[in-house]
């Protein structure tokens, strides 16, 4: 009896989180609440061309700008970019879209110094999954999936405690409302970004500008940064390769043809990562794949060397922002409609 009590307790409970846990998204920063809008997207059966990758893609390329570039329909383009992607996200949406997409044809990716070394975007990117990625089984059957987000048995266990009583997936956020005077401040800017990223993923499919309201953000050429240093960057996180490389294993063999976009950085991050040398890696990588791309079927632009005077291009130090985004939409027609000709719509 006291069991069967128990359950019915924890199955309550369970249930009024999964009803009443939206509710508090709002209140949280920006990656998550984009995270939680971004599991409305629908998976369209017709789907020809595939965008991945982290927010640099958000804030950079309307999904429109692809369909134009491909010469398809707006609806056979799907686009799942996330912030703070990684690798081990790329290779956890390949396989779900190799399963729910018959007709894909292309993928769209972009590859940066940001997803090949280990940095903080690393650990936020499984905090991120944790509280709000969908759970497949193959998250623990793939080996590199499971040493990238279940090292152990409690990171198993904590996945699962999420997935029934969801807001311990929100509790990093909502714990700092009640002590933290700068989160306590900002709440009334988290609403109207709510607001504004489930709009973007209802009328953009989720294209937005990074933590726009309204009004496009705009750096100066004379703004300071502190904190900037990208030495972090210049490592290599090895883990990372091998995600990469099975990413690109499976995509050459659904016969896939793959665009690898370096989308460039504000001029003070690009300067600052020459300097520190932390391009390498990423620079080193994409030479790899370009080498050994026998099938002519993956096709790297580098864009890193644009934009280093453009200032007003950027939102901040890592993203586009609308001015930015429509000069970078006139490159990337420029640079990709060389090999488009043979379009997807008639593949």
């Amino acid at each position: 009896m006291k069991i069967r009590f128990l359950f019915i307790i924890f199955l309550t409970i369970s249930i009024v989180m999964h009803s009443t846990y939206g509710f508090f998204i709002s209140f949280c920063e920006t990656t998550s609440i984009y995270w939680y809008f971004a599991n409305d997207r629908k998976w369209n059966p017709k789907t020809k061309i595939l965008v991945l990758g982290d927010s640099q893609i958000v804030s950079g390329i309307l999904p429109e700008t692809v369909a134009k570039i491909e010469n398809v329909e707006l609806d056979e383009v799907l686009y799942l970019p996330r912030p703070s992607q990684q690798p081990e996200g790329i290779l956890s949406d390949t396989y779900e879209s190799i399963q729910k997409l018959p007709n894909l044809k292309k993928i769209y990716v972009n590859l940066s110094p940001l997803n090949t070394s280990k940095n903080s975007i690393t650990d936020a990117h499984k905090q991120l999954f944790f509280s709000f990625g969908n759970f497949k089984l193959y998250h623990l059957t793939d080996p590199l999936l499971r040493k990238a987000y279940f090292g152990n048995i409690a990171d198993v266990s904590w996945k699962f405690v999420i997935q029934i009583f969801p807001y311990f997936g929100l509790s990093s956020n909502l714990n700092r409302i009640f002590y933290d005077p700068i989160v306590q401040s900002d709440l009334k800017r988290r609403r109207l970004e709510s607001e504004s990223i489930q709009k973007s993923m209802a009328s953009e499919s989720g294209a937005w500008i990074w933590k726009s309201i309204g009004d496009s953000p705009s750096l100066q050429e004379l703004d300071e940064f502190q904190n900037l240093n990208t030495s972090i960057l210049s490592g290599k996180r090895n883990l990372s390769i091998q995600l990469w490389n099975q990413c690109f294993q499976i995509w050459k063999e659904h016969r896939l043809d793959v665009v690898v976009l370096r989308i460039p950085f504000s001029p003070k991050m690009e300067l600052d990562m020459r300097d520190k040398k932390a391009n390498l890696v990423s620079d080193g990588y994409l030479e790899k794949i370009q080498s050994e791309n026998v099938q002519n079927r993956i096709f790297v632009y580098d864009f890193k060397h644009e934009f280093l005077k453009e200032y007003s291009y950027f939102a901040d130090l890592t993203h586009l922002n609308q001015k930015g985004r429509d000069a970078f939409a006139k490159l990337l027609k420029v640079n990709l409609l060389n090999h488009t000709n043979s379009s997807a719509k008639s593949m």
